[in-house]
């Protein structure tokens, strides 16, 4: 779900910058727009993300 603060472009980006699903890349910028820096999971999609640290 996009919310205000997320436009298309900036989604759009972020899956063609670091090969992202539309899922795994909206969850990547509430990561990063919450100051969220390390996530749980076993998705290792996210290990592209350079401001995330995946610990499975």
């Amino acid at each position: 779900m996009l919310t205000a603060e997320t436009n298309v472009e900036e989604l759009l980006n972020l899956i063609e910058s670091y090969g992202l699903l539309p899922n795994d890349a909206l969850l990547a910028i509430a990561a990063l727009k919450h100051g969220i820096s390390i996530i749980a999971t076993f998705d290792e999609d996210f290990k592209r993300v350079t401001w995330l640290r995946v610990i499975p």
